[in-house]
């Protein structure tokens, strides 16, 4: 069974995250897990002539325990709340104490992982995506599209996708999963590129022309595709987003570099904090 794998460090943001996988899931015809990683470390010692662990061991996993069947008990009155049109999608929680890369793979290779949630640590997704180092060890060790979202942004539904692109490789493939993905949510999907000045020029339009090749041979219905004319790409991409408002902005995770230059760009980041703007990262390879 296809499951949504939600991670909390219990805190508000991510509590809100993973409401919204919930609601994802039961559409989704999914179930949900609930994940925690922690770090602790069991201090051996020597007291009255024998070993002990030290007690925060111990206090450290009840607690978690504690705080993870709190969070399960609200998710399942959304769960029992959900549509009866959907289906009621299964809660289990899980924590792992220690390295979370190796944690994680742990759990994707263990369950039917679909996509990772997750809340961003501030009010903006959008600094956590580039600048947030947790973020990006779960991206490159997860191999599994990760949706980063927004402090009190919440996503119950998905209607409408903006797909930045660059050509490359990997957003095709990144696209498909996305298509598959549409058909489940009946969600349209707008292939966006901004123009801007290549060296190359006919390789830049040899690789738009197998780009568009691979959309048509998709057959996906409620996907487009727009160039957007414009000298400042950050800005051009910024009013693109503010106009249109899309549920979710999904790039891939090897632009890093041509996206920073864009989401650095402060008035951008100021608009698409005010619209409470999903992400939906994938890694190179789905």
């Amino acid at each position: 069974m296809k499951t949504i794998l939600a991670l909390t460090d219990f805190s508000d943001n991510s509590v809100n995250a993973a409401n919204s996988a919930v609601l994802l899931a039961g559409k989704l015809h999914a179930n949900m897990l609930l994940y925690h990683n922690y770090e602790t470390i069991a201090v051996a010692s020597t007291f009255s002539g024998g070993p002990y662990v030290d007690e925060e061991f111990f206090l450290a996993t009840t607690e978690t325990k504690k705080k993870l069947d709190h969070q399960l008990n609200t998710l399942q009155y959304i769960a029992d709340d959900i549509n009866k049109s959907y289906r009621k999608p299964t809660l289990k929680g899980l924590s792992g104490d220690g390295n979370l890369e190796d944690n994680l793979k742990q759990v994707i290779d263990e369950n039917q992982i679909e996509f990772i949630t997750m809340g961003a640590p501030s009010s903006t997704s959008i600094d956590h995506l580039f600048f947030g180092s947790e973020t990006n060890k779960i991206i490159r060790h997860a191999q599994k599209p990760v949706l980063v979202i927004p402090a009190n942004g919440a996503l119950a539904d998905i209607k409408n996708v903006v797909f930045a692109t660059t050509f490359d490789e990997p957003d095709i493939q990144a696209l498909h999963y996305l298509i598959n993905l549409g058909k489940t949510f009946h969600f349209s999907i707008e292939v966006v590129h901004v123009n801007q000045q290549v060296k190359d020029k006919q390789q830049q339009i040899e690789k738009e022309a197998v780009f568009q090749k691979h959309i048509a041979k998709f057959g996906y219905d409620k996907i487009s595709f727009r160039n957007l004319g414009g000298h400042d790409v950050a800005d051009r991409l910024h009013r693109h987003c503010a106009e249109v408002k899309p549920d979710i902005l999904a790039v891939v995770h090897h632009q890093h570099s041509f996206f920073r230059r864009y989401f650095e760009h402060s008035t951008t980041k100021d608009a698409l904090e005010d619209l409470k703007l999903p992400l939906f990262i994938f890694p190179a390879t789905v």
